[in-house]
Order: C-alpha cells, then structure tokens, then sequence
C-alpha cells in the first residue's frame, strides 16, 4: 500500500487499485507476498540452547524467571559421578536433583544474559504453587533469576521488588508493569434502529486509470495490474543471500535494494568526468554494503562507462550532460478502451521477440500510461532510449551472450517494455523537433545488463533493436483510439 501511494496519481487511482488487489488476489505475486531481503533486521524467536555462540544487538527474555521442577529422581553421584535413578525418590534425592536443576537453569541463564549487544529486556514477576499462595511467598526464589534476585531466599511480591529495586542501578532499569483493570468493556446497548446505507445493487465499470508497462505485460497466472517503483529493478536470484566465493560484478549483492542502488549511481554519474571514488565510497556507505567492494565497483563502472553501446561506437563515456536525460519520465494517454488482444497481435506481428512471448492478459484499461525511461541520449544526430538491467543470468560474462539476454527479455517482457517506451520517444521527439522523421532521427534501444558487460567479450551484456516504423505507427494508433489495421501493417 505504501509503495502503491508513491507510485499512484491520487487518493481516487489509490482506491481503485487497493479495490483491485481485493478482488482479483494473487497469491504468487511479489507485491503480495511480505519478504525480507536478508535475516538481519527479522525478529527471531528461538530458545537458549540455540542461541549459543550468537549475539543479537536487542534481546527480549519474557519467560526467563520461570522454572520446571526436576519431575524425577535422576542425580549424579557426588563421589562417582554416575548417574542415578531413586526410585524411592528419599528427600535427599530430590534435594541433589533440584540442586543440579538450579544449576543447570544458571548456566542457561548465564547464556541468555550474554546475547545481548546493545539492550537486554526480562520480565520478571512472581509466581507461586498453591503451598506457597497460602503462606504468602512465592517459588521465584526457585529459579534461576530469583535465585539470583533474592539470593536463595523466599518472599512474597513485596520482597521481590525491593529486591529488583537495590538492583536498579548503572544501566539496569526497573519498569513496573500495572495489572489490567478485571472489568472488561462493554458496548452500551441502545434501543434505537440501526442505520445503514443503501447498497449499490450494480458494478461501475470505469476503465479509466494511471497504468504502467508492468500492468499491460502480465498474463497467465500474475493478471494483477500493478504499478512497479520508477526502477525496474527485477533481477533473477533476488533474496540469494549465499556468502560470494569471490568479489566479482557476478556476485555483487542482488535483489532490489542493489538494482536501485546500481541505478542510482548512473543517475548521478557524470559520464564524461573520472570516476570519483571517495564519492563512490559513500554510496556503498550509505547503502550498507562493505569497503571491500569499492575496488570491484570502481573497476566495473570504469568498464560500463567505456563499452561500446552500438555498431556507431558510442559509449557512455562520450555523452555530455547536454546530451542525455536521465530519468525521462513520460505520460502516454489512451484515447479508447485498449484491449489485451489488439495489443498483443500487433507486437507480435512486428517484433519476432515478442512472437514467442505468452499472450497479453489485462484488463480493458483507458486514461494514462506512466513510465520512466532510464537514459535518453543523442549520438550523431539521432536518438536512443536505454534500460539498465541488474538481472543475474550466470556466473560469468558468458551467461550474457545474445542468445542468453533474448531470453531474459522474453521471459520478463522487457520486449513490451522497450516498445512503449520507444512509443513515448516517438512521440516526444515529434513534438521537440520541427522536421522530426523516426527512419532519420530515431537510433534504436539498448538494454544494458550491466553484469553481463565484459571488455574482453565485447557485445555481452548489451541488447541492442530498433522496432520496425510500422509498428510504431500501429501503436501510436491503437493508443489514440484508432484501428492498428495489422492485417496490412498501416
């Protein structure tokens, strides 16, 4: 809901989609699923024994002052050492046996106590067998904590916390907690009628909202129109928390946090200026990753800068700021109810990766496209869009051949990504430039994933297309209510 808000155009587009994700649930969907991406900050609830040798910044002990009476016999001779069981349970067995309990339940204590770094939390409070209710003590003193609180000795709630009170002292906090009140509430009961509002007896069906490229690309099984952060961040692995045999651009962290930390940085860069790498050092600061990945990501931006993008040679490093938009972020208004199924025949008629792609499956939708293009750029008198990807495809740069990538774009329908985006182009540089001419002054588009990006294997890691003019046209149409006409591609 939160990331929803961010993302959404007002309380009204809100609403809607909040009333979609109710009535068309999607178990398997990311967006509805509550993941942590490490175990760090995860509240972990385990026992004593378990905790051994680990340390935890706060600890909670709620239950630590209580205690099991030993429900057997079974001592250990004080001059052998071997176990024994009395059966006749003589009151001397049963001293020796609460003996090594209470030992035992000290050496545990001694654990707990010790996990903490920061702050230790106990709860504390008498507790009594009906025997020592009617004498007016408590069996605290039997546990470990009692018996270190009131030094072996019995005592009622009183004792207990003038006890805890001289105990009170350099960084130790004593909090008493009220009882609750032994009234529970009651609603008041009013004679008059219950009022409630007509129902509605009818569905409004009202197709007008603020989509993305990630509510048109879902089918099968992930139907749910869902609007995505402005970064496209999905990367194959994510959550993979398995410590890295190596320090390699392959075994940099994955998951969303990364990726956005990965498009931040081309978002800030001066692409033509040396690579800064006190700055650099701060990023990874603020992002929590460790110094010793400043090397490998120097070394790695360094080589991401200088790739060669095209045919044409261009490289980021050759861009001035006067020469690309970052974050070019964009409104495509649908003039009439778009439909799954135009859509789909005519990327699929145009575009072999999309022919191989499932069928488009979303809701008829009608209103406005939003979407950010993360690099515009003029080379040479033409214009290119380009898309970082931090997906991970495999353990080296040959897991990012041609081959390889085609299948990653197919699998998360980057194909439908790249054709919307280029739509927007289009029709922004239609507006900007006076003489504007998609054959002459578009370049084409380049997904740039940027794991895959050796300088010793030039060409991996860059997907590189310019979709066919006619397609195009043919969306620039479907978009503004008119017929795409596929059969004969106009």
């Amino acid at each position: 809901m939160q990331e929803a808000t961010a993302q959404l155009d007002g309380e009204h587009a809100l609403v809607r989609w909040l009333a979609q994700q109710i009535a068309q649930p999607n178990r398997q969907s990311d967006n509805q699923q509550l993941r942590l991406e490490s175990d760090r900050h995860l509240v972990q609830v385990i026992t004593i024994h378990k905790s051994k040798g680990l340390e935890f910044d706060l600890v909670w002990l709620p239950f630590v002052g209580n205690f099991a009476s030993s429900s057997r016999c079974c001592t250990n001779d004080r001059q052998t050492f071997k176990a024994l069981l009395d059966l006749n349970a003589n009151e001397e067995s049963v001293a020796w046996a609460e003996e090594e309990r209470l030992a035992e339940d000290l050496r545990l204590l001694y654990v707990a106590l010790t996990r903490s770094v920061y702050h230790c939390s106990i709860g504390i409070a008498r507790c009594s067998s009906a025997r020592a209710r009617k004498q007016g003590d408590t069996d605290l003193h039997r546990s470990a904590l009692g018996y270190l609180v009131q030094a072996g000795q019995a005592g009622d709630a009183a004792y207990l916390q003038t006890c805890l009170q001289q105990l009170a002292t350099q960084g130790i906090a004593l909090s008493l907690v009220d009882a609750p009140g032994e009234q529970s509430w009651q609603p008041q009961m009013a004679d008059a009628a219950e009022l409630t509002a007509r129902q509605f007896p009818r569905r409004m069906q009202d197709f007008w909202r603020v989509t993305s490229y990630t509510g048109l690309q879902q089918h099968g099984a992930s139907r749910m129109q869902e609007l995505l952060p402005r970064l496209d961040v999905d990367a194959v692995g994510e959550g993979d928390t398995a410590t890295p045999p190596a320090f390699t651009p392959h075994t940099f962290p994955r998951g969303a946090a990364p990726g956005t930390f990965l498009h931040s940085l081309f978002e800030e860069l001066d692409f033509t200026q040396p690579l800064d790498e006190q700055w650099l050092l701060e990023q990874l600061q603020q992002q929590g990753l460790e110094e010793h990945w400043l090397p490998v990501l120097s070394g790695w931006m360094q080589v991401l800068l200088n790739a060669p993008l095209n045919s044409s040679g261009v490289a980021l490093s050759a861009l001035p700021s006067g020469a690309r938009q970052a974050e070019l972020q964009f409104y495509l208004p649908i003039g009439g109810l778009l439909q799954a199924q135009q859509l789909d025949e005519l990327v699929k008629r145009y575009d072999p990766l999309s022919a191989g792609c499932p069928a488009l499956d979303f809701q008829q939708v009608q209103g406005m496209l939003k979407g950010f293009i993360d690099l515009v750029f003029c080379w040479q008198g033409k214009y290119y869009l380009l898309d970082y990807k931090s997906n991970w495809l495999g353990e080296d740069s040959s897991a990012y051949t041609q081959e390889a990538m085609a299948r990653a774009m197919a699998e998360h329908r980057y194909d439908l990504q790249y054709q919307l985006y280029t739509l927007a182009l289009h029709r922004y540089l239609g507006h900007r430039l006076a003489d504007y001419d998609y054959q002459r002054h578009f370049g084409g588009v380049i997904y740039l994933f940027l794991r895959g990006v050796d300088a010793e294997h030039e060409g991996n890691g860059i997907f590189a297309c310019r979709p066919e003019f006619a397609l195009v046209e043919g969306m620039d149409r479907l978009f503004s209510g008119e017929a795409a006409n596929v059969e004969d591609g106009q």
